[in-house]
Protein backbone atom coordinates (compact mmCIF):
# COMPACT_ATOMS: atom_id res chain seq x y z
CA UNK A 1 0.00 0.00 0.00
CA UNK A 2 2.78 2.43 0.89
CA UNK A 3 4.66 1.52 -2.31
CA UNK A 4 1.55 2.38 -4.38
CA UNK A 5 1.29 5.74 -2.65
CA UNK A 6 4.96 6.53 -3.45
CA UNK A 7 4.48 5.47 -7.08
CA UNK A 8 1.44 7.74 -7.38
CA UNK A 9 3.35 10.64 -5.81
CA UNK A 10 6.27 10.14 -8.20
CA UNK A 11 3.88 10.02 -11.14
CA UNK A 12 2.26 13.31 -10.07
CA UNK A 13 5.69 14.93 -9.64
CA UNK A 14 6.75 13.69 -13.10
CA UNK A 15 3.57 15.06 -14.69
CA UNK A 16 4.02 18.45 -13.00
CA UNK A 17 7.68 18.59 -14.06
CA UNK A 18 6.70 17.73 -17.64
CA UNK A 19 4.10 20.50 -17.68
CA UNK A 20 6.57 23.00 -16.25
CA UNK A 21 9.18 22.20 -18.91
CA UNK A 22 7.08 21.52 -21.99
CA UNK A 23 3.79 23.25 -21.24
CA UNK A 24 5.21 26.62 -22.28
CA UNK A 25 7.09 25.54 -25.39
CA UNK A 26 5.68 28.44 -27.42
CA UNK A 27 5.28 31.98 -26.18
CA UNK A 28 1.81 33.51 -26.42
CA UNK A 29 1.28 35.24 -29.75
CA UNK A 30 -1.03 37.78 -31.33
CA UNK A 31 -1.88 38.08 -35.01
CA UNK A 32 -0.97 41.55 -36.29
CA UNK A 33 -2.71 42.24 -39.58
CA UNK A 34 -3.66 45.12 -41.82
CA UNK A 35 -3.30 46.64 -45.26
CA UNK A 36 -0.56 48.57 -47.01
CA UNK A 37 -2.10 51.42 -48.98
CA UNK A 38 -1.28 54.81 -50.50
CA UNK A 39 -2.15 57.60 -48.05
CA UNK A 40 -5.21 59.54 -49.18
CA UNK A 41 -6.23 57.21 -52.01
CA UNK A 42 -6.46 53.78 -50.41
CA UNK A 43 -4.77 52.23 -53.45
CA UNK A 44 -3.05 48.93 -52.67
CA UNK A 45 0.75 48.93 -52.45
CA UNK A 46 2.50 45.61 -53.10
CA UNK A 47 5.25 45.68 -50.53
CA UNK A 48 7.13 43.80 -47.84
CA UNK A 49 6.20 44.43 -44.19
CA UNK A 50 9.05 43.90 -41.71
CA UNK A 51 8.73 43.28 -37.96
CA UNK A 52 11.46 44.73 -35.71
CA UNK A 53 11.92 44.95 -31.99
CA UNK A 54 12.49 48.42 -30.52
CA UNK A 55 16.25 47.82 -30.42
CA UNK A 56 16.29 47.57 -34.23
CA UNK A 57 16.59 43.79 -34.68
CA UNK A 58 14.49 42.38 -37.52
CA UNK A 59 12.51 39.30 -36.44
CA UNK A 60 10.24 38.54 -39.38
CA UNK A 61 8.82 39.79 -42.65
CA UNK A 62 5.92 39.09 -44.96
CA UNK A 63 4.62 40.15 -48.35
CA UNK A 64 1.20 41.70 -48.84
CA UNK A 65 -1.34 39.70 -50.82
CA UNK A 66 -3.24 40.87 -53.93
CA UNK A 67 -5.64 42.86 -51.70
CA UNK A 68 -2.75 44.65 -50.00
CA UNK A 69 -3.26 42.68 -46.78
CA UNK A 70 -0.57 41.26 -44.54
CA UNK A 71 -0.48 39.18 -41.36
CA UNK A 72 2.26 38.34 -38.88
CA UNK A 73 2.23 36.39 -35.61
CA UNK A 74 4.17 38.33 -32.98
CA UNK A 75 4.83 37.74 -29.28
CA UNK A 76 2.30 39.43 -27.03
CA UNK A 77 3.31 41.85 -24.26
CA UNK A 78 6.28 43.10 -26.32
CA UNK A 79 6.32 46.52 -28.07
CA UNK A 80 7.16 46.25 -31.76
CA UNK A 81 7.91 48.20 -34.89
CA UNK A 82 6.61 47.68 -38.43
CA UNK A 83 8.60 48.97 -41.39
CA UNK A 84 7.79 49.25 -45.07
CA UNK A 85 10.32 50.36 -47.68
CA UNK A 86 9.04 50.37 -51.24
CA UNK A 87 10.32 52.10 -54.40
CA UNK A 88 8.48 55.35 -55.08
CA UNK A 89 7.40 55.85 -51.45
CA UNK A 90 8.79 57.49 -48.34
CA UNK A 91 10.03 54.70 -46.00
CA UNK A 92 7.54 54.05 -43.20
CA UNK A 93 8.39 53.10 -39.62
CA UNK A 94 5.60 52.70 -37.05
CA UNK A 95 6.17 51.82 -33.41
CA UNK A 96 3.34 50.05 -31.60
CA UNK A 97 2.81 49.39 -27.90
CA UNK A 98 2.75 45.87 -26.53
CA UNK A 99 -0.44 43.98 -27.33
CA UNK A 100 -1.71 42.27 -24.15
CA UNK A 101 -1.59 38.48 -24.04
CA UNK A 102 -5.03 37.04 -24.61
CA UNK A 103 -5.73 39.48 -27.44
CA UNK A 104 -6.42 37.50 -30.61
CA UNK A 105 -5.69 40.15 -33.25
CA UNK A 106 -4.32 43.67 -33.63
CA UNK A 107 -5.01 45.74 -36.73
CA UNK A 108 -2.32 48.01 -38.13
CA UNK A 109 -3.10 49.62 -41.48
CA UNK A 110 0.05 51.12 -42.99
CA UNK A 111 -0.29 54.19 -45.21
CA UNK A 112 2.60 55.04 -47.50
CA UNK A 113 3.29 58.53 -48.84
CA UNK A 114 4.55 58.81 -52.43
CA UNK A 115 8.05 60.26 -52.64
CA UNK A 116 8.58 63.50 -54.58
CA UNK A 117 11.45 62.30 -56.77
Amino acid sequence: MQADMWRMLLMVVAILADLAVFGQDRPARVQVHGRVIVAGTGQVVYATVEHYDLEGKRWSLTEVNSDGRFALFLPCDVPFELRVTENGFVPLTEQHPAVPCGTATFEADLELTPSMR
